[in-house]
């Protein structure tokens, strides 16, 4: 690999691992974010934070399952 890919390569799964543990750990911060700024009930639901967390733990899984295949098969 070249420099170049290796460094594109750490950046995007670093950037998707924080994007899942913000929303694993942080969802209550985002979902009142999300609150404060669209003014919509939708995201006060109780079952919206669970789907958040969700979402985050795929994401994890997602890059998991891509850096092994980036690292272990060529």
């Amino acid at each position: 690999m070249r420099a170049l890919s290796i460094v594109w390569y750490v950046a995007v799964s670093l950037f998707l691992a924080y994007g899942g543990w913000l929303l694993i750990f942080r969802t209550s911060t985002i979902v009142r974010r999300a609150h404060s700024q669209y003014h919509c009930s939708f995201f006060l639901k109780p079952w919206y934070s669970i789907f958040m967390r969700c979402i985050g733990i795929f994401i994890w899984l997602l890059t998991a399952l891509t850096d092994y295949a980036l690292l272990t098969l060529r």
